[in-house]
């Protein structure tokens, strides 16, 4: 049975069941930072496939109490659309004022009244079939060692800020680096295994959601060389690409040659050096499977299961899943470095 939570948090739970219903991808709680600076958490964060080269964010701001001051909340969220660079700014609040909604119309905010509100209370039972994100935050809390063994809540809640960040490159290779940490201690930590599991899936969802997003700009590539170009490019140096990385790595090591007894003979080292190591990263297993138009097509249905694998209240692995979310999980190993079998074997509840 649900673990009882607090009205705010309730409504926020009953929201993003609401927008899953319709067909978003949808995550709650998400800090967030600016410049290492902790501004605040965004309610809900939607996330919308409208065509094969249109996507939508949306970003709702709730509150859910006597006096929600909605009229200061349009504003608020007005803001905080433009810093996160969403496409569309909602408000759901108790207020019932017609003058609120008009006030949200006039600055293209979109109001989720109180008469809304109380329409969709019909899936409060659906509550009951997943996990909150309070109770998952519990689930690593009640690791004893977590903070001290790599801060799992951090890292977690790291992860998600990145949805707020931008969707590219250089934040999916950030959760890919943040992942492997998951799937060494699902690996590692056998009593933990169902939290670890649940963070990695959850993870996976954020990694699906980056792709679905990228291959917009590259949906008009026909050429399947030019669609894993593009994709082995980013995997190995992030939105800067190739041509500009190595730019930077060549200013930077000029000074070495100026400057530096031996110069030129330390910078032709170190570039070599630099360039074997961007060539060892395995991203054309990456690039090959993503360049793929059926896998591009899917990405996005993958994405939504990966969130229900995470938050399930009864846990299923993803062995049980569709053969597109076995297939985007293999990869990731296959990239890791993990053997298929072995992690299968691994994570396998015996009777």
């Amino acid at each position: 049975m649900a673990t009882a939570i607090n009205k705010g948090f309730k409504t926020e739970e009953i929201l993003r069941i609401y927008f899953l219903k319709n067909g978003y991808y949808v995550a709650r709680g998400i800090p967030f930072n600016y410049r290492g600076f902790a501004i605040t958490d965004i309610d809900l964060w939607l996330y919308n496939r409208t065509s094969s080269v249109s996507r939508e964010i949306s970003i709702v701001d709730i509150k859910n109490k006597k006096t929600p001051q909605a009229i200061e909340r349009i504003f608020w969220v007005k803001g905080l659309q433009a810093a996160v660079n969403a496409t569309n700014a909602l408000i759901a609040t108790t207020d019932k004022r017609p003058d609120v909604k008009d006030f949200g119309k006039d600055l293209d905010v979109f109001v989720l009244d109180g008469n809304f509100l109380s329409k969709i209370q019909q899936y409060e039972q659906s509550l009951e079939s997943r996990l909150t994100d309070e109770e998952i935050i519990s689930m690593i809390d009640s690791y004893s060692l977590s903070k001290l063994d790599g801060d799992w809540k951090t890292k977690f809640l790291e992860a998600k800020s990145l949805l707020a960040l931008g969707l590219n490159f250089d934040n999916t290779n950030k959760l890919l680096n943040i992942n492997k940490f998951f799937l060494e201690q699902v690996l590692t930590k056998s009593s933990q295994k169902e939290i670890s599991l649940r963070i990695f899936y959850a993870i996976c969802s954020y990694i699906a959601i980056n792709l679905d997003y990228i291959q917009r700009d590259l949906a008009f590539l026909e050429d399947a060389n030019s669609r894993k170009n593009a994709f082995k490019n980013g995997f190995r140096y992030g939105n800067k690409g190739e041509k500009e990385i190595k730019r930077i790595i060549d200013m930077s090591l000029s000074f070495v040659e100026q400057y530096s007894d031996n110069g030129q003979s330390i910078a032709s080292q170190a570039r070599y050096n630099i360039s074997k190591q961007f060539e060892s990263m395995p991203t054309d297993i990456l690039a090959e499977y993503f360049s793929d138009n059926k896998v591009l097509k899917s990405v996005f249905t993958v994405a939504l299961e990966l969130e229900l694998l995470s938050v399930n209240r009864i846990f299923k692995l993803h062995i049980d899943s569709t053969p597109e979310v076995k297939s985007f999980i293999a990869v990731l190993l296959d990239f890791y470095g993990i053997d298929r079998v072995s992690f299968a074997n691994s994570i396998e509840y015996k009777s």
